[in-house]
């Protein structure tokens, strides 16, 4: 009888046992699906109306950036004066590098802390916040701590970029400067809403003193985006038609490794 039982869970065993292919099939591991985020767009239309759409999209840089420069409460000065990021509207008038410009398009998403806990995708830029210290450039630069995301650019002037570049500043991003004293790494324990403006030329903003860049996805975007994806990224830019429509980066845009290498040179 113990014979007989142990052929009969012997065959068993064999039966329940996955075929070579469906052996791979469990063996490879499943890949994980992309981690979507919400955002928020509010766009000036060419009859001057303001739209305000939702969207679902992928939480990668290429959507974020356009969502996280700025946090809530960050003034922003208009022509009336400051006023912070959340209260504007497009069509409100900004002071800008190329004077009083109107806001195109404001995007906006949110910080969670810990969202991406046990992930391994490793897309999302939006992991952690900056907090520009005060006087971090000099006295009364900027005057209050600053907090940015990943989608934040800042101004860098030296005068031997001129001769190497051209000009005598670029863009880098804000958080490649994070040093444990001036520019601080921070895990907000909260949720925190980001935004980022666009005005109809890309161009810089003074932020507490700090010039910032308003949005752009950078000249290099069609080179990496399917028809899908293409799609999906514009349709949260109903002010445009194609993305050419954003037009030329102002500035030069680098890293502060590359900057640095450039000046050591």
């Amino acid at each position: 009888m113990s014979s007989l039982r142990h052929g009969t869970s012997s065959m068993q065993h064999a039966l329940s046992a996955p075929l070579p292919s469906e052996r791979d099939a469990l063996e490879t591991p499943a890949r994980a699906p992309s981690l979507m985020r919400k955002y928020e767009a509010a766009a000036l239309l060419p009859d001057l109306t303001v739209s305000f759409r939702q969207h679902v999209a992928p939480a990668t840089p290429l959507f974020e950036e356009c969502a996280s420069a700025f946090a809530r409460g960050t003034l922003i000065q208009t022509v009336r004066g400051p006023v912070a990021i959340e209260d504007l509207l497009p069509g409100d008038y900004i002071e800008t590098a190329n004077g009083a410009e109107p806001v195109t398009w404001i995007g906006s998403t949110t910080y969670v802390p810990g969202a991406l806990t046990g992930r391994e995708d490793g897309t999302s830029s939006l992991t952690h916040l900056t907090r520009i210290t005060s006087d971090a450039f000099g006295l009364g630069k900027p005057a209050f701590d600053l907090m940015v995301g990943p989608g934040a650019r800042m101004v860098v002037r030296h005068d031997k970029l001129r001769n190497l570049l051209g000009q005598g500043r670029v863009l880098a991003p804000v958080q490649d400067y994070v040093d444990g004293d001036r520019f601080l790494e921070i895990t907000p324990a909260g949720t925190v809403q980001m935004y980022h403006l666009m005005v109809r030329e890309h161009t810089t903003i003074e932020i507490g003193g700090v010039e910032m860049e308003t949005y752009h996805p950078g000249k290099s975007i069609g080179q990496d985006l399917g028809q899908n994806m293409r799609a999906l990224f514009l349709s949260m830019f109903p002010n445009l038609t194609d993305l050419n429509d954003f037009g030329q980066v102002s500035l030069t845009r680098s890293t502060r490794k590359v900057i640095e290498q450039l000046l050591d040179s």
